[in-house]
């Protein structure tokens, strides 16, 4: 069982094309579509049209990656439409390219205290009718786990379970990078074993989000993947570096430490 690994969207990248086009070059399985950065909020139908011819005849697998920085949770009404109008036109780019899920985020803290329930009861709501307009498309909502930072909701595995398992179909992205500065890689992926259905990977030292290589951090890379040998998750690995040198040293060492594992 070969480990299936992925890029990301970079954000110093004027044309998505020439993302994929690395990918293909060299021996990727994955691409994740990252709509975080500029040149990417208005793809033409041309050109998702190109990515999806591309990525099949190259046997390359797609996942769509919303804004991480869209307030999902907020009660505000217009934010809220907003948000969800943002998220369904990801969706539907999802199934114009060909991508069976896509990854969200859960938004932040906007009320104090026992109020932050407000926010909760707002996210899931948001959550149950983006997941219900996905089925339609046949795309699955993948909702991604946060770094630990007071200001972003669910940056626990608690309070990330509570909102997971509240919405029906509902599908994880575990960030182990993000994992790491919180309850711990190990410990979300036992949880989310499950659900899981993307992997971003990437390290730090365990107290910031610092998007390092594999091995200049403390996560334990070779543990990690054993676990996943275990649950016979074998990828996507969307590797959440940059620049592009960072990747490929990153893509060598994780084969490395895949065929280590036990």
């Amino acid at each position: 069982m070969k480990a299936e690994i992925g890029v990301m969207s970079q954000l110093t990248t004027k044309d998505c094309i020439d993302d994929l086009k690395f990918v293909i070059e060299n021996g990727f399985k994955w691409f994740e579509l990252g709509l975080d950065w500029e040149q990417n909020f208005n793809l033409s139908n041309e050109k998702l049209s190109k990515i999806k011819k591309m990525a099949k005849d190259n046997n390359i697998k797609l996942i769509v990656h919303s804004a991480w920085y869209l307030p999902t949770s907020s009660m505000l009404p217009e934010i809220k439409k907003g948000v969800i109008t943002n998220i369904k036109k990801a969706i539907i780019i999802a199934k114009k390219v060909g991508a069976d899920r896509l990854t969200i985020h859960p938004g932040y803290r906007e009320m104090p205290g026992p109020a932050i329930a407000l926010c909760y009861n707002s996210l899931t709501d948001t959550l149950n009718q983006l997941v219900e307009f996905a089925s339609r498309y046949k795309v699955n909502i993948c909702l991604e786990n946060v770094d630990a930072l007071p200001c972003y909701l669910c940056y626990t595995i608690e309070d990330y379970l509570k909102v997971l398992n509240s919405v029906k179909g509902l599908k994880t992205t575990l960030d182990v990078g993000h994992a790491n500065t919180s309850d711990g890689a190990i410990e979300y992926l036992e949880a989310v074993k499950n659900t899981i259905m993307d992997m971003h990977v990437h390290d730090n030292s365990g107290e910031n989000d610092e998007h390092k290589c594999l091995g200049e951090g403390n996560i334990d890379f070779k543990r990690l993947f054993s676990e996943c040998k275990k649950i016979g998750y074998n990828g996507p690995f969307i590797l959440e570096l940059f620049p592009y040198e960072n990747i490929l040293k990153g893509k060598e060492r994780l084969e490395k430490l895949w065929e280590q594992a036990g």
